[in-house]
């Protein structure tokens, strides 16, 4: 069967799995979902790119940077 290196969540679980990866597919989804993996979405599908996986898996989650909160004037509430 063909790689390819984009495919749904599923296709990218089985594919890890097959290289010696482990990582569970909710886990995958939350990655996507928060933005540390980027992806697109047509319809209800979401595709994502094979490479930027193993990326995060070997070298680590990148820092999201947080904003510096607002000191004077208006609290910013989140």
């Amino acid at each position: 069967m063909k790689k390819y290196n984009t495919g749904t969540a599923k296709q990218i679980i089985e594919r890890l799995k097959e290289e010696g990866y482990y990582l569970t597919e909710s886990s995958l989804r939350t990655w996507v979902r928060m933005g540390i993996i980027p992806s697109a979405r047509c319809g209800r599908k979401v595709y994502i790119y094979y490479p930027n996986v193993v990326r995060v898996l070997q070298e680590g989650i990148p820092e999201i940077e947080t904003p510096e909160p607002v000191t004077n004037g208006i609290r910013q509430l989140y």
